[in-house]
């Protein structure tokens, strides 16, 4: 192969190599914008006093069929999130997916320790919240703070925009993450497990977690 030749196929590859880096990049600063708007727009109403009232208002949209899909769409928070979040990191980066895996151990930890230490009330033990029955919905009392739903929802997505890399719709990728883990953390409040304060801290945590997990993959080299 001519000496052209050799050059104009490193070239490619090297665009090959760029492209994939850089909508990886987007898609993971996609999520994390998106992510920082809807969290903030949370704190900020949770600051405005509209805590017990983002349920209330949630609450006036229910019907049977909504219900038994949130709960459906919140199991899925439970363990699918997690196993194909894992299974997908590992499989486009080996080494980037075991520390994210821990990152997620980690995380998860510390918001078992959380819950346990506040060990906060739920819904259904604040007497002046009025709460819908839900039918085949187990509902929880106590260890309200924060969401771990929530937290596993956008720590997993937040994964996914990262390890996925699609070159043609990196943006709206991270962005679609967002919002489903958004959704799961809706779909909580909506069940009446949590409170819009407890969604936001777990999605804050998330975030926090996910970053410092994103970093140190970075800084051993295994962010490609």
């Amino acid at each position: 192969m001519s000496q052209k030749k050799q050059f104009s196929v490193k070239f490619k590859m090297f665009q090959h190599d760029e492209v994939i880096i850089f909508a990886s990049i987007m898609a993971q600063s996609r999520f994390f914008l998106t992510s920082f708007i809807l969290l903030l727009s949370g704190w900020v109403a949770v600051g405005l006093g509209l805590n017990y009232s983002a349920s209330n208002w949630i609450h006036h949209f229910c019907n049977h069929t909504i219900d038994n899909f949130f709960i459906h769409f919140s199991w899925l928070a439970e363990w699918l999130l997690i196993v194909l979040a894992i299974l997908t990191g590992f499989y486009f980066n080996p080494k980037r997916g075991l520390v994210f895996g821990i990152g997620l151990g980690i995380q998860s930890i510390f918001v078992a320790f959380v819950k346990t230490w506040f060990n906060a009330p739920r819904p259904i033990e604040a007497k002046f919240f009025p709460l819908r029955h839900i039918q085949n919905l187990e509902i929880h009392h106590w260890q309200s703070f924060p969401s771990g739903h929530t937290a596993v929802a956008f720590f997993c997505m937040g994964l996914f925009a990262i390890s996925i890399k699609n070159l043609q719709n990196s943006t709206a990728w991270g962005i679609t993450c967002a919002l489903f883990a958004a959704g799961i953390g809706y779909s909580r409040i909506y069940l009446g497990q949590h409170f819009l304060f407890d969604v936001c801290a777990g999605g804050t945590i998330a975030v926090l977690f996910l970053q410092l997990s994103y970093q140190y993959s970075k800084k051993l080299g295994y962010d490609v």
